[in-house]
């Protein structure tokens, strides 16, 4: 629900009003943030699904209703309640995936608590695939000719190969730690989680000679400059522990990537202009998949749980939407 507020002056860390709650639905939260932050979920995560739960909860009390006691058709309930605020469907269901949480929380307390929103879900939400895939040969291309001249662009040609040639995503890539690569075997394993399945996958030769000067040479560079007083800010405490272990390392010492993505493609898009984003990669690199290999075998290599997340990258399918974009385009004349 957005709220306008015109010129008064709001403080950047100050919740939304319905993320506002009270003592004891406060107390209820703290428990349920240390769950999630056990089950290995990243803070903003945290903080998203807690906040959800809590929303939930503050209807249940204007409900009068006790978390223990909801039933299946009170979540029907709290979803009208959604609609009526003008909330969209992917956001209500995204508070109906931490709702079921908080109940897969609250059973390990309360065994015996039935979780009304098991297998809810509102149907007919799209989900939209990149139109702009790239040709798979000007993807070989870009990572053939990439500058990797100092620590951080061999840094970035090892992240934009594993892109390139194993589809991870930026999750992944996140995640990926130094005991994850078996490069005698020549390949990486990239672990799952509760939306993909973990995979082993094969590096090309290039990549194994490219990923072992990586590991052997350049990251403990990085790693040893990180400590090393320079006049660019650095992360107010730095995760040493964590450090030791992430595959790739931020060269300020950040444990998040997402700088770094974004040096890489500002680096990319010099020569590339028409590859924009870690996203359009990976959806080229599965289409490729679909044309060289049979579906399971695409599925595997995506880490999809689902076959039908697959099936979306098949190039018919998206080759019938382009067209489907392209006649409805009002320059074509077709209104």
């Amino acid at each position: 629900m957005n709220a306008e507020w015109g010129d008064i002056p709001v403080k950047p860390e100050s919740k939304r009003p319905e993320y506002r709650f009270n003592r004891e639905t406060e107390h209820r939260l703290k428990g349920f943030k240390a769950y999630l932050t056990q089950l290995g979920n990243g803070g903003s995560t945290v903080g998203q699904k807690s906040n959800y739960a809590g929303y939930f909860l503050q209807w249940l009390e204007n409900e009068r209703l006790q978390p223990e006691d909801a039933q299946y058709n009170d979540l029907l309930d709290f979803i009208d309640h959604c609609t009526l605020e003008g909330q969209s469907r992917k956001h209500i269901n995204s508070k109906l995936r931490s709702i079921r949480n908080f109940y897969q929380y609250l059973k390990k307390q309360y065994p015996g608590i039935i979780n009304p929103a098991a297998n809810l879900y509102i149907k007919g939400i799209r989900h939209n695939l990149p139109l702009n895939a790239t040709d798979y040969r000007e993807l070989e291309q870009l990572y053939h000719s990439f500058d990797s001249g100092d620590n951080r662009g061999k840094r970035n040609k090892a992240i934009l190969g594993l892109l390139i040639y194993q589809g991870v995503t930026t999750e992944e890539l996140q995640r990926l730690e130094t005991d994850h690569l078996k490069l005698k075997e020549g390949k990486i394993h990239i672990p799952g989680n509760r939306r993909r399945n973990n995979r082993t996958l094969e590096l090309k030769p290039f990549q194994i000679l490219q990923l072992y000067e990586y590991v052997s040479e350049v990251r403990p560079q990085i790693i040893e400059q990180i400590t090393q007083p320079k006049p660019a800010r650095k992360p107010d405490k730095i995760d040493k522990i964590r450090l030791e272990n992430q595959l790739f390392v931020s060269i300020n010492g950040s444990e998040n990537l997402k700088n770094s993505l974004l040096h890489l493609f500002k680096a990319v898009q010099k020569t590339s202009p028409q590859i924009r984003n870690p996203k359009q990669i990976r959806a080229s690199v599965i289409t490729n998949w679909l044309k060289t290999c049979n579906l399971r075998q695409a599925q595997y290599f995506a880490g999809h749980k689902y076959v039908s997340s697959t099936e979306r990258y098949q190039s018919s399918n998206l080759e019938n939407l382009q067209n489907k974009v392209e006649k409805c385009h009002p320059l074509n004349g077709n209104f």
